[in-house]
């Protein structure tokens, strides 16, 4: 009998949002969009965060990269879930919160493959 090596241990626990309606799995960056997230996500961080929270061009700029954040990621699965989607139908405050999550989920699968890289 040959070796069967279980990569299933290495998927994270469900972590599931819910958002205008839709269930979102959120524990997991598939592979493709992987670096497309990464690069988004230090965009936004890159903000200067005193004026993101003073109002005006840095906040939209704010809001829109956590919009293409979320459309990004959602689209995968849900293809109607695109950066019009949630500007039609989700606020300011969800797409933050949803931006976060996914910034946890990518820093967690990066100390995951970190970890993994230690065994």
């Amino acid at each position: 009998m040959s070796e069967v090596v279980d990569l299933d241990i290495l998927r994270p626990e469900k972590r599931v949002v819910r958002l205008a309606g839709k269930l979102v799995d959120v524990s997991m960056i598939p592979c493709g969009i992987t670096f497309e997230i990464d690069q988004i996500i230090r965009d936004l961080m890159a903000l200067d965060q005193s004026k993101v929270s003073a109002g005006g061009d840095e906040t939209r700029k704010a809001l829109d990269l956590s919009i293409k954040l979320c459309a990004t990621f959602t689209s995968v699965e849900n293809p109607e879930m695109n950066e019009h989607w949630f500007r039609k139908r989700v606020s300011a405050e969800q797409t933050s919160m949803m931006a976060e999550e996914l910034k946890k989920t990518l820093l967690d699968s990066y100390k995951g493959v970190k970890e993994y890289g230690k065994n």
